[in-house]
């Protein structure tokens, strides 16, 4: 992480503090109504319905063995009840954001928000070369968006693919992506595509691209990088090289390491950029629906995963202005 957010650290920390004083009641009262919810009448009665479904004998069964159908049926309810936690426990984290996130945000800079509605478009992720398939579905979670630095950036967590029937109509779904987009416009112009990705156990090179060479580093121990064939009078070789500096390539492996994440990609294109950080784990999480609320600790990572990002774009914002 940069010298320049540590100066941030204590005043999230001050600020954290102040909000949670100020809205640790009604947090707490939100807590008590979700938990509440599991185990209300319709709750309790939704887990015994579920659990019915354990006694049903199967399609070839001969002989009705009742203590195996009972083990099923207390599957059965147990999944039911998991279930509804997470359900609810995504309604609590909804509810808990929406009156905090935005304000913690501020610390940074105001004009960074928390919202639901500015999401990445579509376009944006067919267009990035990454993906070879147009998106037929797609969900979306926490978004956020926002001025850092003379540039503006969206962090998107979604999921999205495609779906297929197979020769019986039963519908498949294909995921290409889930975990967190960010999309930066930066104060420059790249004439070449650059694509940065993650050394796999294969690693070709996609069609009309060809392989950066880099010196060896840690960055080129893991991620291949690419650049597209044949545009802007065969300077896309040099211009990936300008792009990748050291800086560049120090923050962008720390916005890996700060979501922990396993696989990271990125497109370059014009004045626009796409990081992809896939993962199937919930970024940017409170505490539990079933955990303590005023536990600080629990909430450490929220600085390290919005520092690492505007780290990164402190260093497109350099890299705008000293023409690299």
């Amino acid at each position: 992480m940069s010298s320049s957010m540590n100066r941030y650290k204590n005043d999230f920390s001050i600020r954290f503090a102040q909000l949670m004083q100020e809205r640790l009641p009604v947090w707490k009262k939100m807590q008590k109504e979700e938990r509440s919810s599991l185990y209300s009448l319709p709750s309790i009665g939704g887990y015994l319905l579920v659990s019915l479904f354990g006694f049903i004998p199967g399609k070839n069964e001969t002989n009705y063995d009742l203590n195996f159908h009972i083990f099923i049926a207390v599957i059965c309810f147990i999944g039911a009840v998991i279930f509804n936690i997470q359900n609810t426990n995504k309604t609590y984290q909804n509810r808990v954001k929406g009156t905090f996130f935005s304000e913690l945000l501020h610390v940074f800079d105001k004009n960074i928000k928390y919202a639901k509605n500015r999401k990445i478009p579509s376009s944006y992720f067919e267009n990035s070369k990454l993906y070879n398939h147009t998106i037929e579905i797609r969900t979306d979670d926490d978004i956020f968006y926002g001025n850092y630095k003379d540039v503006d950036f969206t962090i998107n967590e979604t999921d999205f693919g495609y779906e297929t029937r197979d020769s019986k109509g039963r519908r498949h779904y294909h995921c290409m992506f889930k975990g967190a987009a960010m999309h930066f416009q930066m104060n420059k112009q790249i004439k070449s595509r650059v694509l940065i990705k993650s050394k796999t156990l294969l690693n070709f090179a996609p069609q009309n691209f060809e392989k950066v060479e880099l010196e060896s580093c840690d960055f080129a121990k893991k991620y291949n990088v690419f650049v597209e064939k044949n545009i802007a009078g065969g300077s896309g070789q040099i211009e990936a090289r300008y792009l990748l500096n050291t800086a560049f390539m120090d923050r962008l492996m720390q916005i890996q390491t700060s979501f922990k994440v396993s696989k990271m990609d990125c497109s370059i294109y014009g004045n626009e950029m796409l990081v992809m950080l896939s993962t199937n784990k919930d970024l940017f999480e409170m505490n539990h629906l079933l955990g303590k609320i005023d536990d600080i600790k629990q909430y450490n990572h929220l600085f390290d995963e919005f520092a690492s990002v505007l780290s990164f774009i402190e260093v497109l914002n350099l890299s705008s202005r000293t023409k690299l």
